[in-house]
């Protein structure tokens, strides 16, 4: 018998969560209304909000990783939401009750084509992005970017520091967090998207999915 996939309305120990929402920020802005959706997010009794400011993406995420491996609330979770997705309310839980060690939600790229990013690999090695299709539901992939991704701190117990490189390759530029999914895969880590939650990329409008999968484009006053 194959592997049972995870139950997306499955019961989960929200109370014994205790998680790090860290943002990392490459400037000294954030918007406002990222600012207005951190402070509304349901969140476990036990959380804490870290910002790192300065130096580049993977700089960053790897600092923010650090702090939160020597936070004295012992923490369970890293969620890491970037300074231009905005998020529901209920995302961090929905993400917390998916129950998997990587699992993020689905936002779409700035600029056009705005495909979703989560992406498999095809034959060739490239990385194709997700068909988002129906109603939507728990989706393995192979990588996705880190704007609303959480991740077990087992992640990075397991997984050798640095845990998020930049780096140039024989095909081209890899971002910090797709170097992250495949060193986790390494490891033995799955790598799920729930296809349900789909925060908006803000550039200066809010870019997301319509319930047909059709691009949406929200303006933020």
């Amino acid at each position: 018998m194959g592997k049972k996939k995870p139950d997306l309305l499955g019961e989960s120990p929200l109370e014994e969560a205790r998680v790090v929402i860290a943002v990392p920020l490459g400037s000294h802005f954030i918007y406002w209304k990222v600012v207005a959706a951190i402070l509304e997010l349901e969140k476990p009794v036990f959380s804490e909000w870290m910002v790192f400011q300065g130096g580049l993406a993977d700089r960053a995420r790897n600092a923010l990783v650090e702090q939160m491996l020597a936070h004295p609330m012992g923490a369970t979770h890293l969620f890491f939401l970037d300074a231009d997705v905005l998020p529901t309310p209920d995302t961090l839980t929905r993400l917390l009750q998916v129950d998997q060690a990587i699992v993020s939600g689905v936002y779409r790229r700035r600029v056009p084509p705005h495909e979703p990013m989560a992406f498999t690999e095809d034959r060739k090695g490239k990385y194709q992005p997700i068909l988002m299709k129906g109603k939507g539901g728990l989706k393995k992939v192979d990588v996705v970017g880190g704007g609303c991704l959480l991740i077990r701190r087992e992640v990075f117990e397991k997984v050798k520091p640095p845990w998020f490189t930049c780096e140039w390759r024989k095909k081209g530029h890899i971002t910090e967090d797709f170097s992250f999914c495949e060193r986790a895969r390494r490891a033995g880590f799955s790598i799920w998207v729930d296809t349900t939650l789909r925060p908006l990329h803000i550039e200066p409008v809010g870019i997301g999915s319509t319930p047909n999968n059709s691009v949406r484009f929200n303006t933020l006053t």
